[in-house]
């Protein structure tokens, strides 16, 4: 039986698109709700093979400028086999029909296939009729075509072993100053909103407001986005230092017990050595506790001090937004914070944690290099997208789109996520 177009429902659609390997967030059905704050309007398409659902994809159309013509994207999109010819086609030719509809200048998509995943992917997509963009670099697309990944499918013990020793450091770091990770409700929003303007302010870049994040909340619940909010209690940071100390102490008094009966000297050598550093760390916990005292009173509720944005679609968990205060930034609530969300994306089902774009260079020097720095640390690895193939439509204004006709500039700017 021939390939068909078929209709979904909305969960039909998602089901498909969590389950698919090719799968993304960005196909989900509800991210047309998400775009439509910004005048993005959806349509969906589906095709079937013998009743059973081979293809999907989510087209969004955004109107250009004082013309009567859209552009048609579909971000991640196809979710399709694509060694699966028969289905790729009739899903091109279901997705062109609903883009003639709505004028549409072309149908662009960025498929979740890495580089070299299928070889010959590139010539396969020509013959459908689809342009190739090139391989640039990570941000000259509509999605990053480098991202940083984290496999989610070991053991949370090997998972936290493949971490840099630094950020392993950092994340026990936070616990001992007494910064806590928990998700909180759709209420937290504000709190994050207001981060992000901090954020924003303190790294140079424009932030989305409020109602931005009230959207994509409520159009991703209820199972496909998570908030989390990390803060200061210093009541914990307290208690575990004077438990800490306590433990200490009882140790220098069972050395010291231990100094008056030995008379060997290579054993009283080991004792001592002991011994002093126990002391060492009796005095770095007296030294800690006045502060976390102040602490406790200046902030007898806790502080909130960094929050991310958690979204998932099946078997892929994406950090999609995070946010810092300026206040005790050396505490590194930030890393706490993704542990924590990587844990949970775990617990979740998600096999994979996107961290989001990079440029695709290593080079220290490169002007990208702190972004890259922070995102490998994780274990994670760089992923290399095959990248952007467009379908021309309507080629007179393709080519003006291409050169950057005034009209029309700024517009791919707003295809991002």
């Amino acid at each position: 039986m021939a390939v068909q177009p078929i209709t979904l429902t909305e969960k039909e659609h998602d089901d498909f698109v969590k389950t698919h390997d090719r799968g993304d967030l960005l196909q989900l059905s509800s991210w047309g709700d998400v775009k439509r704050q910004n005048g993005w309007t959806s349509e969906r398409v589906a095709v079937a093979r013998d009743g059973v659902t081979s293809g999907v994809a989510l087209l969004l159309f955004k109107r250009v400028p004082k013309l009567p013509y859209t552009l048609c994207y579909a971000p991640r999109g196809f979710v399709v086999d694509y060694d699966d010819l028969a289905s790729l086609q009739a899903l091109v030719k279901e997705a062109t029909r609903v883009a003639t509809a709505h004028k549409a200048i072309v149908v662009k998509i960025d498929p979740n296939i890495d580089r070299d995943e299928l070889p010959g992917l590139l010539t396969e997509m020509a013959a459908i009729g689809f342009k190739h963009k090139g391989y640039g670099g990570g941000f000259d697309y509509a999605q990053p075509r480098f991202t940083m990944e984290t496999d989610l499918r070991p053991s949370e013990k090997d998972i936290f072993a493949k971490f840099h020793h630094k950020f392993r450091y950092n994340v026990r770091l936070a616990e001992k100053k007494g910064i806590v990770c928990k998700e909180v409700g759709r209420d937290g929003l504000k709190t994050f909103a207001d981060l992000m303007k901090v954020t924003g302010e303190r790294d140079g870049f424009a932030t989305r407001g409020l109602d931005y994040f009230e959207n994509l909340y409520d159009c991703l619940q209820p199972n496909d986005a998570r908030l989390f909010l990390t803060t200061l209690e210093p009541k914990i940071a307290l208690e575990q230092q004077q438990a800490t100390l306590e433990k200490a102490k009882k140790e220098l008094a069972k050395i010291e017990r231990g100094l008056e009966k030995e008379t060997i000297e290579k054993k009283r050598n080991s004792l001592l050595n002991r011994k002093e550093q126990t002391e060492a760390q009796i005095q770095k916990a007296e030294q800690a506790l006045p502060e976390l005292v102040e602490l406790d009173q200046t902030y007898p509720n806790g502080l909130v001090l960094s929050g991310g944005l958690l979204t998932l679609a099946g078997r892929r968990s994406y950090y999609l937004y995070g946010a810092s205060s300026n206040e005790f930034r050396e505490f590194m609530p930030n890393h706490l914070m993704q542990w924590t969300m990587m844990q949970a994306a775990k617990a979740s089902g998600a096999e994979r944690y996107d961290f989001g774009g990079v440029s695709g260079s290593t080079d220290p020097d490169d002007e990208y290099a702190g972004l890259y720095a922070f995102k490998s640390g994780w274990g994670s690895d760089m992923i290399e997208k095959v990248g952007e193939f467009d379908l021309v439509l309507n080629r007179p204004l393709y080519m003006a789109l291409e050169k950057g006709l005034p009209l029309l500039k700024g517009l791919r700017k707003r295809l991002r996520r």
